[in-house]
């Protein structure tokens, strides 16, 4: 790094370049023949994604991105749990340290470390070589490890998102308060396209459990207010279901709430379904019972799609829900045989019988079995023969 002289210091800094001497000490400054795209390279991993430090243009090194807001992708007539008023989040501490970054050769080389599958193992004995120093040294290093990683919001993302970068900025949390307010901040400034990131994701719950409680509510806080666009994304309705696994407080009713008010079309969303189907796992009795509710009228719609399928089946066996399925299904002879036909909806049909049985419904599955009997014959062919396999295999004899 050059010399700032000494205007803008790092904490402990006692006029060394901490990083630099450190990487030195360690003799990491080899050709370790790392893939850099277009160019020629015996590397053995060339389809590892491997951060190439030589794209960092002199701008996008210095200027700090805005945090990414989503476009709204909330269904027409759906409520949001995130207010069209609402604004961004910035986190009212700054984390860049200035004049960290003035020569870039340590970043780069960091970085290398960090997202190269041939290096990777020496960044590991980086840490633990830091580990040995005294208290203060090691913060020193830390703190500028951590200021070198998000001096900006580019910088950040393009390691997060990297398979190695991601893990190695895993390893940093729970090492230093300091090292963990930095890093906090920057899953915060960035934390939609994280949670939308299959690599970047894996950022969220780590930095939830490096912090105390006042700040983990920052983190609850952001889920709360993306539930809905999050739910409604491939990688976003994933973390999302992670991430409410370590939500506590508040901010937990308040997702159980918004999911629940917006449960009609989410069952019917391809990835929010599984926003909903986890949910009904929770076992939350409250929950459960309201999702149900919202669902009342659309149970044989939901239970001939794919994976609306899947969000009935998941009621029938809530004990909190099930009456509300069963309650649909009995009030409509000629839907309740349509759907024991259905590709989809005779796993629905299977699951339903079963569940009476396994319940001791003596009465009511004798009734529904009476419903279905005059069509035995042609549910002999088509998708109907998995019904009635179950019939005649594992109800019939039962019920007799």
């Amino acid at each position: 790094m050059s010399n700032d002289n000494g205007k803008n210091p790092m904490p402990n800094d006692r006029g060394n370049d901490l990083v630099f001497t450190a990487f030195e000490n360690l003799n990491l400054y080899g050709n370790y023949n790392c893939y850099n795209p277009g160019e020629a390279s015996n590397n053995n991993h060339p389809n590892v994604n491997v951060y190439n430090v030589g794209h960092i243009s002199v701008d996008r090194f210095n200027v700090n991105a805005p945090p990414f807001i989503p476009t709204r992708m909330i269904q027409p007539g759906a409520s949001s749990s995130r207010s069209t008023s609402a604004k961004p989040f910035f986190s009212s501490q700054s984390f860049v340290s200035p004049g960290v970054v003035k020569d870039r050769s340590s970043l780069s080389e960091l970085l290398d470390m960090m997202t190269c599958v041939e290096r990777f193992t020496e960044f590991q004995k980086f840490l633990q070589r830091l580990d040995t120093y005294p208290t203060a040294e090691r913060e020193s290093h830390l703190s500028a490890i951590g200021s070198l990683l998000t001096k900006n919001n580019w910088t950040f993302l393009d390691l997060a998102a990297n398979q190695y970068g991601s893990q190695a900025l895993r390893t940093l949390f729970k090492r230093s308060p300091v090292l963990d307010h930095l890093l906090f901040g920057a899953v915060c400034m960035n934390f939609f396209p994280l949670m939308t990131n299959r690599c970047g994701r894996g950022l969220i719950i780590p930095a939830i459990r490096a912090v105390d409680k006042t700040r983990k509510e920052d983190l609850y806080r952001l889920t709360y207010e993306y539930t809905l666009d999050l739910a409604r994304l491939e990688t976003g309705c994933l973390a999302l279901n992670d991430v409410f696994q370590e939500i506590r407080g508040k901010y937990r009713d308040l997702i159980f709430e918004c999911v629940v008010k917006n449960a009609d079309w989410l069952s019917f969303d391809p990835y929010g379904t599984h926003v909903v189907q986890n949910f009904l796992t929770l076992q939350n009795p409250g929950a459960t019972t309201a999702i149900a509710e919202r669902l009342r009228g659309s149970f044989f719609r939901l239970a001939k799609e794919r994976l609306g399928s899947y969000v009935v089946e998941k009621c029938l066996n809530s004990a909190f829900a099930r009456d509300k399925v069963l309650e649909e299904f009995r009030g409509n002879d000629r839907e309740w045989v349509r759907m024991a036909n259905d590709k989809f909806g005779n796993f629905v049909a299977q699951c339903a019988l079963k569940v009476m049985k396994e319940k001791q419904m003596t009465s009511m599955l004798g009734e529904f079995l009476e419903k279905l009997r005059p069509y035995f014959c042609k549910m002999k062919t088509g998708h109907g023969k998995n019904t009635l396999r179950v019939i005649q295999e594992e109800i019939e004899g039962w019920s007799d």
